[in-house]
């Protein structure tokens, strides 16, 4: 009984924590009017979008944002904040441009928050009234939950011991942007890449143990709900050839006896056929780049400001994201050294391709924000270390515990006390020092 709860603690931790961010995202929404606003805010206002255009007003061109959006209480003027329109024209028709595979998660908490708004208030039931904003900011706890749920699973396929695991779960929740992504702005993207990323992982780790159908048809799907989501996560792919380098001659041999398994691959178009049918709906075409003028420059990227910057970088906000990397020499004579070479050069052309976008400090954020999507490979060498690594206790639990306590020092200041919300950042020293009591 008492190994069996001892065993248990990790799944325990996540769960109270859950609860914590829970209690604090809705005690937190209730401040002001204005508070309130930030569940369904800047980029989330796009993710979050398709839902009310789908199942309310059935208009992919998206009118409404002129008709409710920026008339309705708690939207618009009424909170004194500017709001972002997520609309791209293409051949005279408007088209969300972000993409909604978000929103396909949100699904569940969105038709709770529809049912509750139109049975049990007098509010209207349009997609923007108050009952939609502080239910959908559990959305981003829910998928928390469930990402965080499965990541454990993926440690333990990594044989990792409970206490590893719990302070691997402890560094990842405290040492990331993952607690402000669920609290403060939980209908952003990134959360939910987290969990999508996290499944793809694990999917990957049961084949690496044995070929079943099962997890091919669904690393397929998972493969392309990640390009639904967000594209540019693709790059998680790059781990398969490391990860499933062994079993490449299984993978030969099963696909050689029935070439009929073929089609096993398949659902990894289901998602981007929803996705293209969906443009074709709205503006008549199946392909197009939705984000307009905005995009990559790979020639010009800006690797050095987005990991040193000021401006929402990793190292200066996230430092426990590559803090592993400090012993991966240590730990690449261990039996996962094709994993952890791959979980590298996966970040580390995600950093190439993220630091390439226009706007590479990604606007109002906390910390490379986008980093959070691939925070399960960061997790994986996390927990790795502390496997591996001879004298943790002396040597690696020191630096990712002050990486967690620089990181919540930063959130506490950003999420409580108003500061580095302004662009560009000029107040980062200065939220420190105000953090440990240092006049400045």
């Amino acid at each position: 009984m008492k190994t069996r709860l001892l065993n248990n603690i990790p799944v325990l931790l996540i769960v109270l924590l859950t609860l914590l961010f829970a209690n604090l995202q809705i005690n937190k929404r209730s401040d002001s009017p204005t508070d309130k606003c930030f569940n369904i805010c800047g980029d989330a206002r796009g993710y979050y979008a398709w839902l009310p255009a789908i199942f309310i007003y059935q208009d992919l061109n998206f009118h409404f944002f002129d008709t409710v959006e920026m008339t309705s209480n708690p939207c618009g003027v009424q909170c004194g904040i500017p709001i972002q329109d997520y609309r791209y024209t293409f051949s005279g028709k408007a088209i969300d441009k972000y993409y909604p595979g978000v929103s396909c998660m949100m699904l569940p908490m969105f038709l709770v928050a529809h049912m509750a708004t139109k049975w049990f208030t007098a509010y209207p039931a349009d997609g923007y009234s108050p009952l939609y904003f502080k239910i959908m900011g559990l959305s981003g706890v829910v998928w928390f939950c469930v990402g965080m749920l499965i990541f454990l699973a993926v440690l333990s396929k990594l044989k990792l011991n409970t206490l590893q695991k719990t302070l691997t779960i402890v560094f990842i929740i405290f040492g990331s942007n993952a607690m402000y992504y669920t609290v403060d702005a939980p209908l952003y993207s990134h959360i939910y890449s987290f969990a999508l990323i996290a499944a793809f992982l694990h999917s990957a780790l049961c084949l690496k143990e044995s070929i079943s159908t099962k997890q091919i048809v669904w690393l397929s799907f998972l493969t392309g709900f990640i390009f639904m989501t967000r594209p540019v996560n693709l790059s998680i792919v790059l781990i398969l050839p490391f990860l499933l380098q062994r079993q490449i001659p299984a993978f030969t041999a099963y696909f050689s006896e029935q070439k009929t398994r073929i089609v096993q691959l398949l659902p990894v178009l289901i998602m981007p056929v929803i996705l293209f049918t969906l443009y074709k709906i709205s503006i008549g075409q199946f392909f197009l780049y939705s984000y307009g003028k905005e995009g990559f420059d790979f020639l010009h990227p800006h690797i050095l400001q987005f990991l040193f910057s000021y401006d929402n970088s990793v190292v200066l906000y996230t430092p426990l994201l590559l803090a592993p990397l400090l012993f991966a020499i240590l730990m690449y004579k261990n039996e996962h050294k094709q994993l952890i070479f791959g979980a590298i050069i996966t970040l580390g052309v995600t950093i190439y391709i993220h630091s390439s976008w226009w706007a590479w400090s990604y606007g109002f954020s906390f910390g490379a924000r986008t980093m959070l999507d691939f925070l399960p490979l960061s997790g994986i060498l996390i927990g790795l270390s502390l496997k591996e690594v001879k004298l943790k206790k002396y040597f690696t639990l020191p630096v990712y515990i002050f990486c967690c306590c620089l990181t919540m020092l930063l959130y506490q200041q950003k999420s409580a006390n108003g500061y580095m919300n302004k662009y560009p950042i000029s107040d980062y020293w200065a939220a420190i020092h105000h953090g440990l009591g240092i006049k400045s």
